[in-house]
């Protein structure tokens, strides 16, 4: 039986998942027994070197963290997920950025958003790259991106004040990026300090799907959904091949974006169409069936005609786009969070065949959906 030292703090999301997706190959592939960090109130107390070395592990997986850096030092065979840069010597467990700020743009603009933001956090290298991402997005369909970053010095009521002077120069309405879930309590509260309201005024979507952090928002905030879960499993099918051939590896493992889990916080049309904004909705509402154009047409009071040049007009897109593109989002949540063959996915949205299916798709997500389900399942 393997021992395995995890140091993660289990009391944020990202961690939570990398932790059960090591579990997960440890049920499969193991049982390995763990030295893992146990709270104070459970008898735990601080981790100290001394106990690491005691314990005569096998290996590590661990959170960059300052209290932790200490392990680095027994030599063992390492896998880090790091905070701030990469650790040339070891495994890293990284996040897909690029993918990440990509998609909470799309995620605006397919909700006709045309004023956009983004909120960072000073140099650190994750939060300057969604930036970059985030804008590149908007800048290819045409479009710019206020930026802020937290400001290093001042009190918290000042930085506060700064924050919503900011929000409120913006122009109305806007989808805020904020660079991770942990930033977007300073957001709302500026938000509600600034007199704006949520979603209508400023739409806000954070990373990484922290539930706590999204529910405990006021309203719910969208976020960015991580498959931090894959990424754990990867990670210690990686170490126990390093263990086992006692060989390094400099691989990474990469924590790949999946959906945008949409609350309240985004969940509008930000166009002054109503007649559009309907008819998105009655879309998405039945993404997971067949959907014909007819059918969107006779749910809102327009014309076919009519409706057509609105959409165009509103979204840059026809209502045959805006299906496929609904329709494409759901089967690739399916072919992540389900067990349903892809025949099947394709009979609940109506196509006669699953060659049908993998048309669409791969021009909606550039892969078939078994590659899809191949690089993101969980």
């Amino acid at each position: 039986m393997l021992k395995i030292i995890l140091l993660m703090d289990t009391s944020r999301g990202y961690e939570q998942g990398l932790v059960r997706g090591v579990l997960k190959y440890s049920r499969l592939h193991g049982p390995w027994k763990f030295f893992r960090i146990i709270p104070v109130v459970s008898g735990g107390r601080k981790i100290k070197l001394d106990d690491l070395k005691k314990w005569k592990a096998d290996g590590i997986i661990m959170r960059e963290k300052d209290e932790h850096m200490e392990a680095l030092s027994l030599r063992l065979p390492l896998i880090i997920a790091p905070y701030r840069d990469t650790f040339a010597e070891h495994p890293n467990i990284m996040t897909n950025n690029t993918a990440v700020g990509a998609m909470a743009a799309e995620h605006f603009l397919d909700r006709g958003f045309r004023n956009f933001a983004f909120y960072g956090v000073g140099n650190w290298v994750w939060s300057i790259n969604r930036q970059k991402s985030f804008e590149a997005r908007l800048a290819k369909a045409g479009y710019k991106a206020h930026t802020y970053s937290v400001p290093k010095h001042g009190s918290q009521v000042e930085k506060q004040c700064r924050l919503a002077d900011w929000l409120k120069s913006l122009p109305r309405p806007f989808g805020l990026m904020v660079c991770t879930d942990d930033c977007s309590h300073d957001c709302f509260e500026a938000c509600r300090v600034a007199g704006l309201s949520i979603p209508e005024d400023a739409a806000l979507i954070g990373v990484g799907n922290d539930e706590l952090v999204c529910d405990f928002s006021d309203p719910p905030m969208s976020s960015v959904v991580l498959n931090t879960e894959q990424a754990g499993y990867k990670a210690a099918e990686l170490l126990a091949w390093m263990i086992n051939h006692r060989k390094k590896s400099s691989q990474s493992i990469i924590v790949e974006p999946l959906h945008v889990m949409i609350r309240q916080s985004t969940d509008i049309m930000a166009t002054e169409d109503r007649n559009v904004a309907k008819a998105v909705c009655f879309i998405r509402d039945n993404a997971g069936q067949k959907i014909s154009v007819d059918a969107v047409v006779k749910s809102v009071p327009v014309s076919r005609r009519a409706l057509y040049h609105r959409f165009k007009k509103a979204l840059g897109r026809s209502i045959h786009e805006e299906i496929r593109r609904a329709q494409a989002q759901y089967a690739a949540k399916m072919l992540t969070e389900t067990n349903l063959q892809i025949i099947e996915i394709a009979c609940n949205l109506g196509y006669p065949d699953a060659k049908n299916l993998s048309r669409i798709f791969r021009k909606e997500k550039g892969m078939t959906p078994l590659d899809y389900r191949k690089k993101y399942r969980k």
